[in-house]
């Protein structure tokens, strides 16, 4: 434990802390905490949105050496100004943690809804079903479970796209078609669960009368993954120059992102779609989507510690009309990725082990899938 005159909070987003902008002025700060505040026990250094101080892993560095009895928490927005600067200057002295919006199991933790088995399930199966049709439509990001109101919900999530593009982007890339990156990550958005080329999106653009180079325009997409607002999958195959083509899908870090955007509302299997590949990333899987030769496509195959291959489909419901489109899917014809598990998530309350053209299909319920029971 750390008494509270050894705990050091800053965070660099308060205006009040603009000066402190530089190692040299940052290390006034901290020669001053040390001298005047703290004592002579272990210390505890919390620097929130670190990446607005210039050149802020020089100071990290040198206090990480030099004053043995400190413990340092790092917490920022922006991958690239992090994870490039951690990787070539503090390697091997600190341990990366990636924070998503909650996952459903959390978000009904956070309401206070314990769900340890299916018997806590089915005792409040319907409010946890109204549950998770709010989750789907607000998303995760902890401060909105705090506001009662549709209309302020929304508000807040369209100030945190605001900063997003205005201030982890624009102002920080120094870019000046703004309506350009705006209208981007609306159609990324949009097309949540759809396979995506920079061409598709490039004739977007210029049919709304904007016409940015195509590397321009890649660079734009790059700007957008730094800020965690979004995430890329590739395509899954096993000749490695092709996992890195041209053919990417993109999942958006919080449904309530997506559901700002005109239209995105009527894609529910996609937005169940961005919920799975979001739990799929919390448990720290490696994931990507197939695309078979007969055109038809596989949603997420992620590999397993032992080496095999599980395959995931996404939809709303199984019925008659989709259930060939959606079990074919599984009969993937590599030698590597027939064996593993083949799992449909949908929202039928139903479970059943499928025999499809003698390949099997483990029929889940969604929601129970990411409860894990």
């Amino acid at each position: 434990m750390f008494s509270v005159s050894n705990i050091l909070y800053l965070n660099f987003e308060d205006f009040r802390l603009a000066g402190i902008n530089t190692p040299e002025r940052l290390d006034v700060f901290y020669r001053t905490f040390r001298t005047e505040i703290a004592d002579e026990k272990k210390k505890l250094l919390i620097f929130d949105e670190i990446q607005n101080v210039n050149n802020w892993d020089r100071f990290i560095r040198t206090i990480y050496e030099t004053d043995r009895d400190v413990e340092i928490i790092l917490t920022g927005s922006n991958s690239r100004l992090l994870s490039a600067e951690i990787g070539s200057n503090l390697a091997g002295r600190f341990i990366e943690l990636s924070i998503l919006p909650f996952d459903f199991k959390e978000y009904l933790r956070y309401r206070g809804i314990k769900v340890a088995n299916t018997t806590d399930l089915f005792r409040n199966q319907e409010t946890i079903h109204n549950h998770f049709s709010q989750y789907v439509k607000f998303g995760g990001l902890p401060e909105v479970l705090s506001i009662n109101s549709e209309t302020a919900c929304f508000s807040y999530i369209e100030g945190v796209i605001s900063k997003v593009i205005l201030d982890d982007i624009i102002k920080r890339f120094s870019i000046k078609h703004t309506t350009a990156v705006e209208k981007t990550l609306f159609y990324l958005f949009s097309a949540i669960g759809n396979i995506v080329s920079f061409s598709r999106i490039s004739n977007y653009l210029k049919q709304l009368g904007i016409n940015i180079k195509k590397e321009t325009l890649i660079k734009y997409v790059q700007y957008m993954l730094t800020t965690f607002a979004i995430y890329e999958t590739n395509k899954f195959d096993w000749k490695l120059g092709k996992l890195f083509g041209t053919t990417r899908k993109y999942y958006a870090v919080d449904t309530g992102l997506v559901n700002l955007c005109p239209g995105t509302t009527s894609n529910y299997s996609g937005q169940l779609e961005n919920i799975v590949f979001l739990k799929l990333k919390k448990d720290r899987k490696h994931t990507y989507f197939g695309a078979l030769s007969s055109g038809k496509e596989i949603d997420f195959i992620t590999q397993t510690v032992d080496g095999k291959f599980e395959k995931y489909q996404v939809t709303q419901t199984l019925h008659k009309d989709n259930y060939d489109r959606e079990l074919s899917s599984f009969q993937l014809q590599n030698t590597h990725l027939q064996y593993g598990k083949n799992i449909l998530l949908t929202l039928d309350e139903s479970e059943e082990e499928i025999d499809y053209k003698n390949t099997k299909v483990s029929k889940k319920n969604l929601i129970r899938w990411l409860l894990e029971l």
